[in-house]
C-alpha cells in the first residue's frame, strides 16, 4: 500500500530530534554542552543605562552569548527580586519582540525548595541578547540552552520518520486483516502522541529511575513561552524547557507529564511510561496523586487554539478513562506543603477533577485566559468519555502506597465490573508482581471481592516493580487481567566516611550497609569534585555489597571540595569532604 509522505506535523522540523540519531559519543557530547551559562554581573548588566519603557527599568548593553542558544533564562542569588524581559537575535540579524521573563516560584517536585531566577522563554536561534530589568538581584547569570540540531542531523531523523512510518502503516494493516491483533478498546482512544525518542527526549535522560503515585486530578499548565512559534519548532521548544528543567533546574527530569502545543500537537513529557502515574515536578505538594499537561505558550492574555483544545480534551479523556477517573466533579486530596503551595502539608484539598494550576500553588498559571477554558474543557472531556465504547468488564488496581521503604508493606485496592451487572461479590483474585526488566510475572497475593466488586490487599515487596491484579474465570466469564500500576521500594541505605577533612592524596575509606541486595549485587560509587558551579566527576566505580554491606576508598589527588555519592536504583546517599594542600 502507499505510503503517505512526511509532513510537517510528523516530522516535527526534525529539529529537535536530532540527539536520538547523534553518534553514542556525539550524543555525550551534546549533553555536556546543552546548557551554558554567561556571568552577567561581568558584562554591564549591574550598569545598565535607563529605559524610557518604564520607570525604574533599566536596558543592558547589548550581549554576547558564549555561543549559539534557543533558550535562556535568568538565576541569580535566593533573597533578591528582580523583574526581566529580553529580547534576542543573530549577530547583525533582526531583533525579536521583547519577551517577558517570568519569574519561577511555582513549578517544583514535592520536596523542592523555591528557585531564584525565571522560566526560560524561546528566542529562537540566536548569538546575542539584550535585557530590560528592575529590581536588583547579586550573582545574576543567563543560563542559555541549545535545542536545534545541525542540518546533517534533521536529515538523519527525517529519515528515520519515514522509516518508522513506513513500520506503523505495516502495523495498521496487519491489525485490519483477518486474524490480526485487535487491541481491546474500554475507553476513549489515546490522541498520536510524539514520544520522547521522537522529539530528542534520548538527549536528556532522566537523571534517576521514575517514581510512580496515582492520579485523582489533571492539572493544567502554561509554560509562559512565546506563541509566535511554528510546527515544527515545538519539538525544539519541549526539548528545550526538558533542558532547562533537568540541567538547570536540577530537577531529575521534564516538569510535566504530557506537553500539547496551539496546533494540536500531544507530546510525552516525564520518562516512565505515559499509561502509569508517573510523578512529576508540576504542581508542589500534589505530584503523587496528579498528572500534568501543560500547553506550550503564554496563555495570558489569549486562549488555547481550536486545535489545542482538542487535543488537550482527547488527551485528557483517555489519560483520565485509564486511571478510572471521571473528568467532572471534585477530588479531596490532601497537601504535601511546600514553598509555593497555597495550603500547609496535611491539609485537605478539594479540586475540580481537571484543575488549573493556581488552584493548588501560588502562581497565576495556567494564565486567565486559559484558565476560563477550562470549564468547556471538562465538557469537551465529559463528552468524549460518554461517546467511548463501553467496557465489557473491567477490573482496576490503584497503588495505596504506591512507594514504601524496605522493608515495608504495598497496600494496593481496586474494584472488578462484570458486564450486564452481574454481581462480582466473592469473586476470586490472584495478585501479580512483575520485577523491574524481567517480562515473567508471578503470583505474590490474592483478595476476594466484595458485593461492589471493591477489593484491597498487603503484599511485603522486596524490589519495584508492576503490580496487576488477576480474574482466572470461572463457568460463566472469562479471564480478565487488570492493568498494571508501578510500585516503588525504596532501599534502606546508609553511607559512612572515615573522616570529612583530610589532606590531599590521602585515603579516605567509604563503608556502608544496603538492604535488600541490589540487582547486579553492587552499588555506584562517585567521587565528584567542585567546580565553579558545577560537579565534575573524578572516579567512578561499581563495588560489591556483601552480607549487607559495602566498603571501598578513595584518594583525592587535588585540594578542594568534594562529595561522595554511593546509588543504587531507587536510592542514593552522598556526603561532603574538604581537602587540604
Amino acid at each position: 500500500m502507499a505510503l503517505d509522505p512526511i509532513t510537517r506535523r510528523h516530522a516535527l522540523g526534525a529539529a529537535a530530534l536530532a540527539a536520538g540519531a547523534l553518534a553514542p559519543s556525539a550524543a555525550a557530547a551534546s549533553r555536556r554542552a546543552a546548557l551554558f551559562e554567561l556571568d552577567l554581573d561581568e558584562h554591564g548588566a549591574r550598569g545598565a543605562t535607563a529605559s524610557a519603557a518604564a520607570a525604574g527599568w533599566r536596558t543592558t548593553p547589548v550581549l554576547r552569548a558564549p555561543r549559539r542558544f534557543d533558550l535562556i533564562g535568568l538565576r541569580w542569588a535566593r533573597g533578591h527580586a528582580l523583574e526581566a524581559q529580553v529580547r534576542a537575535r543573530r549577530r547583525g540579524g533582526e531583533w525579536t519582540p521583547w519577551v517577558a521573563l517570568h519569574r519561577h516560584g511555582d513549578h517544583a517536585p514535592d520536596s523542592g525548595s523555591r528557585i531564584a531566577g525565571t522560566e526560560p522563554a524561546w528566542t529562537n536561534t540566536a548569538d546575542e541578547f539584550q535585557l530590560r530589568l528592575r529590581g536588583s538581584a547579586r550573582g545574576l547569570r543567563a543560563r542559555f540552552v541549545r535545542a536545534k540540531p545541525t542540518a546533517s542531523v534533521a536529515r538523519a531523523v527525517t529519515s528515520r520518520l519515514r522509516r518508522r512510518s513506513a513500520a506503523r502503516a505495516s502495523a495498521s494493516a496487519s491489525r485490519a486483516r483477518p486474524g490480526g491483533a485487535r487491541p481491546s478498546q474500554s475507553g476513549p482512544p489515546p490522541p498520536r502522541i510524539i514520544t520522547r525518542s521522537e522529539w530528542g527526549g534520548d538527549s536528556v535522560p532522566p537523571r534517576a529511575a521514575a517514581e510512580y503515585g496515582d492520579v485523582q486530578l489533571a492539572f493544567c499548565h502554561h509554560t509562559v513561552t512565546a506563541n509566535d512559534y511554528t510546527p515544527e519548532e515545538s519539538a525544539s521548544i519541549v526539548l528545550g524547557i526538558a533542558k532547562y528543567h533537568r540541567d538547570s533546574n536540577g530537577w531529575n527530569d521534564i516538569g510535566y507529564n504530557f506537553l500539547v502545543d496551539k496546533y494540536g500537537q500531544v507530546f510525552e513529557g516525564r520518562a516512565g511510561g505515559m499509561e502509569l502515574a508517573v510523578i512529576g515536578a508540576q504542581a508542589q505538594g500534589y505530584n503523587s496523586h496528579s498528572t500534568g499537561v501543560a500547553s506550550l505558550g503564554d496563555f495570558r492574555a489569549i486562549g488555547q487554539s481550536e486545535q489545542g483544545l482538542a487535543a488537550l480534551a482527547q488527551l485528557l479523556a483517555w489519560k483520565l478513562s485509564i486511571h478510572g477517573i471521571p473528568s467532572q466533579g471534585e477530588v479531596t486530596v490532601t497537601s504535601a506543603g511546600g514553598e509555593t503551595n497555597r495550603y500547609r502539608s496535611g491539609t485537605p484539598v478539594t479540586f475540580q477533577r481537571i484543575s488549573g494550576h493556581r488552584d493548588g500553588d501560588s502562581t497565576t498559571c495556567p494564565g486567565d485566559a486559559l484558565y476560563a477554558q477550562l470549564p468547556e474543557l471538562r465538557d469537551r472531556v465529559a463528552g468524549q468519555a460518554t461517546a467511548a465504547p463501553a467496557a465489557t468488564s473491567a477490573l482496576t488496581a490503584r497503588a495505596v502506597t504506591p512507594k514504601v521503604r524496605y522493608p515495608g508493606t504495598v497496600k494496593l485496592d481496586g474494584q472488578l465490573r462484570f458486564a450486564g451487572g452481574q454481581s462480582p461479590a466473592g469473586a476470586p483474585l490472584t495478585i501479580e508482581y512483575q520485577p523491574a526488566g524481567n517480562a515473567a510475572w508471578e503470583p505474590v497475593g490474592s483478595a476476594t471481592c466484595a458485593p461492589d466488586g471493591r477489593w484491597s490487599a498487603e503484599l511485603p515487596l522486596r524490589a519495584s516493580g508492576l503490580v496487576r491484579a488477576r480474574f482466572a474465570g470461572d463457568d460463566e466469564r472469562p479471564p480478565l487481567d487488570g492493568a498494571p500500576v508501578a510500585v516503588s521500594v525504596v532501599p534502606t541505605l546508609a553511607l559512612q566516611v572515615s573522616t570529612r577533612r583530610l589532606r590531599r592524596r590521602r585515603s579516605v575509606r567509604i563503608t556502608g550497609t544496603l538492604d535488600p541486595r541490589p540487582p547486579g549485587g553492587r552499588v555506584l560509587c562517585m567521587l565528584e569534585r567542585q567546580a565553579g558551579s558545577r560537579w565534575v566527576v573524578v572516579q567512578r566505580k561499581r563495588i560489591n555489597v556483601r552480607r549487607g554491606g559495602f566498603r571501598t576508598a578513595v584518594r583525592p589527588r587535588v585540594a578542594g571540595l568534594y562529595r561522595v555519592t554511593i546509588s543504587t536504583p531507587g536510592a542514593t546517599k552522598r556526603l561532603r569532604l574538604r581537602v587540604t594542600a
